[in-house]
C-alpha cells in the first residue's frame, strides 16, 4: 500500500544498563521454589532445550520446570537476555500474561535517567497528533489490496486477540485465506482443526482460539514456513514469501491475510543486505501487501528505548482501545516510520483477578470463575468437551480454551470462555490430574 511513511519521534542516543526482574506473583514463587527445591515431576536433567512438547504431549508447566530448576545451564546456552525472552513466552503459554511482561522486562537493557527524560520531553512535544479506531481504520484500508500483512509477538497473546477481532470484517471484505507463519508446514500437519500438529506456536490458547474462530467463520489455513533445516535467514525469509506468492497463483482472485513474527512484514531492506520478508514478496510478486504492525507499541516494546516510548506516549495520548495515529489526516508510525503501513497502538492492560480484561476477546468470551476441587490445585485448565471426544478422550493432545495457575478473589481461577460445554482440569504443581468437572457456560 502506498503511505506516507512517517516516524513522530527521531532515536535518541541512550546509556543502557541491566534490567532487574521485579516481585513475582506468588504462584510464580511457589513454582519457583518446588523447581529449585525439589525434582518436578518429568524433569531431565539431560534436556538442553526448552520446550511445550515431552514425549509428544502437551505440557504447559515442563519449560518452566526446566528453566528454573537449571536457570546457569540454560543462561548459557541461550544467553542470559535469551533466557528471559524464553521465560517470558513460555509464561504467555500458560496463561500469566502478569509475569511474562516481567521477564520480557528483564531481557532488556534500560536507559539512563537523562535519556528516559529526553524521550518524555521529545513525546511531550508532539502536536497535531489524532488517534482513531484501529479495526475502522484498517477495515478502510484493507479494501484496497489483495494481501494485508500484520505481525505479532509470541509472548504477547494480546497481538492474536486483536487480529481475532477482525477476522468476520475481513471475510466479508472477500478475505479467504489465513497464511501463518507459526503452521505447521510439514507433512504431518493438521490445519483442518486445531489440534497439536497444527503447529507449535499455535498451542499458545489465544492464538489457539484465533485459530478456531477463523476455521469457523470459513478461512482456509495457509502454512508457509520454510523447512529446509541450515537455511540463513535471508534465505528463510524469501521461501517464505515464495510459499505464499505460489498459493496466491494458484487462485488469482483470493485475498489473503498473512500473520507473521516481528519484522518479517517489514518493507524495508536491512543494513546488512536483508530481505525480509514482505519485501521479497512484493518483489517477487508485484503486489504491495498492505504491512501492520503491533509490536513496536504495546506495552512493554520491543526493546528498551521502545518501552520508554511507549511508556511517555500513552502518558500524552491515553488511548483507551487499538488505535492509529495521524497528522493531517496521514497515519504515521511512532518508533519506525519506513518499515510497515501502519502501525497499531495499544492500551495498556487492565486486569481482573489477575487475568487481562482482552481475553474476553471483544465480548466473544465471559469470565468464568472456577473453584477449585482441592487445597493441592495449582493450575486450571478449560478443555473443549467436543474436542475431547473427538480425539479419542486424549486431552493432552489438545489446546485449552484457557487455564491460568493465578487465582483472584476467594481463591477462584477466572477463565475466559465462549458459550458451549468445557472439561475443566485441576492439576497440582506437578502436573498431575487431581480431578475433572463438566461445566456448560450460557
Amino acid at each position: 500500500m502506498t503511505f506516507l511513511k512517517k516516524s513522530l519521534l527521531a532515536a535518541v542516543l541512550i546509556t543502557t544498563v541491566q534490567s532487574v526482574l521485579g516481585q513475582l506473583l506468588q504462584p510464580v514463587e511457589q513454582l519457583q521454589d518446588h523447581c529449585k527445591r525439589d525434582i518436578p515431576a518429568g524433569y531431565s536433567p539431560k534436556l538442553n532445550v526448552l520446550t511445550l512438547m515431552p514425549k509428544g504431549n502437551l505440557h504447559y508447566l515442563f519449560p518452566l520446570y526446566h528453566a528454573f530448576k537449571d536457570e546457569a545451564k540454560f543462561k548459557g546456552i541461550y544467553t542470559e537476555k535469551g533466557y528471559y525472552e524464553e521465560l517470558s513466552q513460555y509464561f504467555a503459554f500458560a496463561g500469566d500474561y502478569q509475569t511474562a511482561m516481567q521477564y520480557l522486562e528483564s531481557s532488556y537493557d534500560s536507559i539512563d535517567d537523562g535519556a528516559r527524560r529526553k524521550v518524555f520531553r521529545m513525546v511531550d512535544g508532539l502536536k497535531n497528533v489524532e488517534h482513531v479506531e484501529a479495526w475502522k481504520y484498517i477495515h478502510f484500508a484493507a479494501r484496497s489490496t489483495r494481501v494485508m500483512m500484520i505481525n505479532e509477538a509470541h509472548n504477547k497473546p494480546l497481538h492474536s486477540a486483536f487480529v481475532l477481532s477482525l477476522l468476520k470484517d475481513l471475510y466479508k471484505e472477500g478475505y479467504r485465506l489465513l497464511a501463518m507463519e507459526m503452521l505447521n508446514n510439514f507433512s504431518d500437519h493438521e490445519l483442518s482443526r486445531l489440534r497439536l500438529h497444527t503447529g507449535y506456536y499455535t498451542s499458545e490458547p489465544v492464538l489457539g482460539e484465533l485459530v478456531r474462530e477463523a476455521l469457523a467463520i470459513g478461512y482456509r489455513l495457509v502454512p508457509y514456513e520454510d523447512t529446509v533445516v541450515g537455511h540463513r535467514p535471508n534465505q528463510r525469509d524469501s521461501v517464505q514469501a515464495a510459499n505464499i506468492y505460489r498459493v496466491l497463483q494458484q487462485d488469482t482472485t483470493a485475498r489473503m491475510l498473512v500473520l507473521a513474527s516481528y519484522t518479517h512484514i517489514s518493507e524495508k531492506e536491512g543494513e546488512d543486505g536483508f530481505i525480509p520478508m514482505a519485501l521479497a514478496f512484493k518483489k517477487m510478486s508485484g503486489i504491495d501487501p498492505l504491512t501492520i504492525d503491533q509490536t513496536d507499541m504495546t506495552e512493554e516494546g520491543n526493546f528498551g528505548y521502545g518501552r520508554v516510548v511507549y511508556q511517555a506516549y500513552l502518558q500524552k495520548f491515553p488511548i483507551r482501545s487499538p488505535s492509529i495515529a495521524l497528522v493531517n489526516n496521514t497515519p504515521v508510525n511512532v518508533i519506525h516510520g519506513d518499515l510497515y503501513d501502519l502501525s497499531v497502538i495499544h492500551p495498556p492492560t487492565k486486569y481482573q483477578d489477575g487475568r487481562p480484561a482482552w481475553l474476553s476477546l471483544g465480548g466473544l468470551r465471559q469470565p468464568v470463575p472456577v473453584k477449585p476441587s482441592s487445597p493441592s490445585v495449582y493450575f486450571v485448565q478449560a478443555y473443549y468437551q467436543d474436542e475431547i471426544a473427538e480425539n479419542k478422550n486424549k486431552p493432552w493432545q489438545l489446546v485449552p480454551a484457557d487455564q491460568t495457575y493465578v487465582s483472584g478473589g476467594k481463591k477462584l481461577y477466572l477463565l475466559y470462555l465462549k458459550k458451549g460445554k468445557y472439561a475443566i482440569f485441576f492439576r497440582d504443581i506437578d502436573y498431575h490430574i487431581l480431578s475433572t468437572l463438566n461445566i456448560e457456560v450460557n
